[in-house]
């Protein structure tokens, strides 16, 4: 039997240019709203839809959003992957 989990993909490419000067030192998806990063909100809604599989279409500050995502992988037990666009 083969599992058809769902995949979740969220596009994380944007420059942030009008959320400046926040963005300035870090990735828009990581900016705080309510308490914590923009992204674990929406990684949250899809596990809880029963999301196993992330992908994340990132197009700036890639080095910034890698050592986020593995610590939420671990604690969520999940597969996340970045694909640079």
């Amino acid at each position: 039997v083969i599992s058809m989990a769902p995949k979740g993909l969220i596009l994380v490419g944007g420059l942030g240019t009008q959320l400046r000067p926040l963005t300035l030192s870090r990735a828009k998806a990581l900016i705080d709203f309510g308490n914590k990063p923009l992204l674990l909100h929406l990684i949250e809604s899809l596990v809880r839809a029963g999301v196993t599989e992330i992908i994340l279409a990132i197009n700036y500050r890639t080095e910034i959003m890698k050592p986020f995502v593995e610590q939420y992988q671990d604690q969520y037990g999940i597969t996340i992957h970045c694909s640079e666009e």
